[in-house]
């Protein structure tokens, strides 16, 4: 099941990049990636074929290469477009088992549109994000809540009609690290919610959230334990030695 199944990932920076691989070496038989940009020195700290001969790089580009290197048997592709419309959310989830959102926080519009889509052709849409030296992921059931109400936004909201989308805080970091209270101001939040400046984390926290996100694949792939569904969300922190299964408010 897990070799016939097609799984996309819009985002392969942090998490997406870690999570391509992790799927590959799964057994995961076809997989699509998609991202715009490009590697920086700034990312060297985290992301998976971030190096310096790759600087500049497509990441699509350069992930796809990667983990074609594992196994080159799997049905892999690539593109460089992103999401920035309903038809390109449409072309990557049409055929997929599984969609995962691993675009950066701020991309409000993008997320919806991949998520509407997924809802249309009935299969789930994941989320999974690192923060600090922990992750949170949440699954959204195609017949269940939506990213709009999830995010506390309209449940009818017209993404063209509308420049910038703001998302409460809390729907963003349900549980703030205990060794980020201190350091994270009010500024710093709004920064972050309007995608203007990323969640603090480390490679630590990358490679925990793309675990996650590779197990609940899986499950959601073979149905073997009940899944975890918004309006719940898993929360792991390796520093703060916690693990939790939360609801938004």
């Amino acid at each position: 099941m897990i070799k016939k199944s097609t799984v996309a990932i819009a985002g392969v920076g942090g998490v997406g990049g870690l999570l391509a691989e992790r799927l590959v070496r799964l057994g995961v038989g076809n997989i699509r990636i998609t991202d715009p940009g490009r590697f920086k020195e700034s990312n060297l700290n985290r992301q998976f074929g971030s190096s310096m001969t790759g600087l500049e790089k497509n990441k699509a580009e350069v992930v796809y290469e990667e983990i074609r290197d594992i196994n080159p048997d799997a049905g892999i592709c690539y593109d460089s477009t992103g999401i920035t419309s309903e038809v390109e959310a449409d072309e990557l989830v049409d055929g997929c088992d599984l969609i995962i959102d691993e675009m950066d926080y701020g991309a409000w519009k993008e997320s919806i549109l991949l998520q509407r889509a997924a809802r249309r052709r009935g299969i789930y849409y994941l989320f999974s994000g690192a923060i600090g030296f922990g992750a949170l992921l949440t699954n959204f059931d195609p017949q269940g809540m939506t990213l709009e109400e999830y995010n506390g936004l309209p449940p009818d909201i017209d993404l063209d009609s509308i420049n910038e989308l703001s998302v409460p805080a809390e729907r963003i970091l349900p549980v703030v690290p205990t060794y980020a209270n201190a350091a994270m101001s009010k500024d710093m939040m709004q920064e972050i919610i309007a995608g203007r400046r990323p969640i603090p984390t480390c490679s630590v926290g990358v490679g925990l959230a793309s675990i996650l996100a590779a197990s609940e694949a899986v499950n959601i792939l073979l149905r073997r334990k009940e899944i975890v569904r918004a309006p719940q969300y898993l929360y792991v922190d390796l520093l703060d030695h916690k693990f939790l299964v939360g609801t938004v408010s």
